[in-house]
């Protein structure tokens, strides 16, 4: 199998280095996103993405090995690798730019046949509907491309769940995989979600992804876990520190202990190391 891995500071770079070097286009090849990378926190925790690109191609099957496969450019005439070279720069990012999936997310242009003129007496608010349900389906295409370019297969539905709460549901047979260890690659999908829609929107909503019913297991889990440690804190009279957690989770730990007494609750820390700590009054 013809396989090369790269690795980069984002996926998308990793990828484009990769079709650079070895001067193939996406067609011909299979991504498999080893690594999704880590931007850490002030240099702490850091990781580069890393992919493998296996070539799929029928036609380049022929060739031995990578280094043969890279060799072949070599062999055409001036003219074919001229063009060849040419088509693939115009999409290649150069391998130390940084590309964010989050700050530069761009929302796709709307085909030609849906821009209208607009009827003098459509209202406003029809308008800003309009735009939000783009919004809305706009994001959900953009979670479904980032879990497809990490190697599996997804489809997704949305739920307006009130004026101001849109919920992303998943549907895949690796769920587990999506997940991730205590739900945090499932976490880091709806940060990128939730950064995207608010650069299409100016109005304020919170994104949430959910698959499997992830959420609402997640929450009992947190519920058992708040008051068994509540109860640690209080007899062993010393302050129960957690693992670091997504400040929404952190919310509902607060909300689940603040009615039960003799305790408080506080958090400490930076994002996205901050952690709760219960401690007895």
């Amino acid at each position: 199998m013809l396989e090369q891995r790269y690795q980069a500071e984002t996926v998308e770079t990793a990828v484009q280095m990769g079709l650079k070097d070895l001067n193939l286009s996406e067609s011909e090849v299979k991504i498999e996103v080893l690594n999704p990378g880590k931007k850490g926190f002030l240099g702490f925790g850091k990781a580069l993405a890393e992919v493998n690109l296996v070539v799929i191609d029928p036609k380049l099957k022929k060739y031995e090995s990578i280094a043969s496969l890279k060799a072949r450019t070599s062999k055409v005439n001036d003219v074919e690798f001229t063009e060849h070279t040419v088509s693939n720069e115009t999409n290649d990012v150069k391998a130390d730019e940084k590309v964010n999936l989050v700050t530069e997310a761009v929302a796709p242009e709307a085909p030609i046949e849906n821009i209208i003129e607009t009827p003098v007496e459509e209202t406003i608010v029809t308008e800003n509907k309009n735009t939000e349900n783009t919004s809305i389906e706009a994001t959900k295409n953009y979670v479904e491309m980032i879990i497809k370019a990490m190697g599996y297969e997804v489809e997704s539905t949305v739920e307006k769940k009130s004026s101001n709460e849109i919920l992303i549901n998943l549907n895949s047979k690796d769920a587990s995989r999506i997940i991730g260890k205590r739900g945090q690659i499932l976490n880091s999908l709806q940060v990128l979600a939730q950064n995207y829609f608010n650069q299409l929107e100016k109005g304020y909503s919170i994104v949430t992804l959910d698959i499997e019913n992830y959420r609402e297991k997640r929450r009992e889990t947190l519920q058992t876990l708040a008051l068994n440690m509540s109860k640690k804190a209080i007899n062993t009279n010393k302050p129960v520190k957690f693992e670091p957690m997504p400040s929404y989770e952190r919310k509902i730990m607060h909300q689940i202990l603040a009615n039960i007494e003799n305790i408080e609750t506080y958090s400490e820390g930076r994002e996205p190391h901050r952690y709760l700590v219960i401690k007895a009054r």
